[in-house]
């Protein structure tokens, strides 16, 4: 077959970490494709380490205020300008991956027998082994995110080690970096896809290495209320409550929509409180401390 694999990788910052994922990408059995990296505004030399190994990687350059989603649709943009073939493979993946040899090989292979699929890759602990993805049910009555059961269809993939035709990308349509810049934007797209008539697949004859100890912020031990608040709502946090009311916008039902919104900002609001009570009661642990 003729097909080519267009690789998104988007990375800010992690030279080391993008370095593994590139060394298993120089030993793939499979030449036939092209690395898009995705250079966020990174300013450890991360793109010219890239292309010490691969020299003609195309390298997109941002600023820094990208993230996920719109790293991943700068790549996208930039491949419509390229004439893509439409069974043409685009590979969404995470830097903090490593892939074994025949990672390519066999997912374009799985993929050309399963026509209108997104196809993801099972992701194993790169420490521990341990399963950490074969996909996901999402329940938009319950807002709720569970783990299949043996057998039982996904609904929602992420966008690590994730194979899809650039045809069928054209029916899916892109990202939406402003309302989704980070955080949920994958589970908002690949849901959007399952609506759009794409089966969702996750293979377990498809494996990749995940470093799950290099994603972002779900836990908070700031001592100072405002900075416990700009942690809290930033980017990087992965339970900002404006984006989980972006996510409910796109993703669910219009039933659900008041509901889940109240439950989201009723969350947030207990959240901060108890964490204003918590920063209150230290600071006068210490004053009374400090008296003594």
């Amino acid at each position: 077959m003729t097909e080519k694999i267009y690789i998104l990788l988007p990375v800010h910052n992690r030279r080391e970490i993008t370095r593994k994922f590139i060394e298993s990408l120089k030993a793939q059995t499979s030449s036939t494709y092209n690395l898009v990296l995705v250079d966020d505004g990174s300013s450890d030399g991360t793109a010219d380490m890239v292309r010490e190994y691969i020299p003609d990687a195309t390298v997109l350059h941002g600023i820094g205020n990208w993230w996920w989603a719109g790293s991943l649709q700068q790549g996208m943009d930039w491949l419509r300008t390229q004439s893509l073939a439409p069974d043409d493979i685009v590979l969404f993946i995470n830097d903090d991956s490593v892939i074994p040899a025949d990672f390519l090989a066999k997912g374009s292979a799985l993929l050309r027998g399963l026509p209108r699929t997104m196809l993801q890759a099972c992701v194993h602990d790169i420490n521990t082994g341990e399963v950490l993805d074969v996909g996901m049910v999402y329940d938009p009555k319950r807002l709720q995110f569970r783990t299949p059961e043996p057998g039982e269809q996904v609904n929602c993939l992420t966008t690590n080690g994730l194979f899809v035709r650039w045809s069928d990308l054209a029916r899916v349509g892109g990202f939406h970096p402003r309302a989704l810049p980070h955080y949920l934007s994958d589970y908002e797209f690949t849901i959007r896809a399952g609506r759009k008539g794409l089966a969702l697949v996750v293979s377990r004859e498809l494996n990749l290495l995940w470093n799950r100890q290099t994603t972002g912020s779900r836990t908070f031990n700031q001592e100072t209320l405002p900075a416990f608040l700009r942690a809290y709502f930033s980017r990087r946090s992965a339970v900002n409550p404006f984006y989980w009311t972006s996510f409910v916008l796109l993703a669910c039902p219009w039933r659900y929509l008041l509901r889940h919104v109240w439950r989201i900002w009723k969350s947030a609001f207990v959240t901060i409180a108890v964490k204003f009570i918590e920063i209150m009661k230290a600071g006068t642990a210490r004053r009374n401390s400090q008296e003594k």
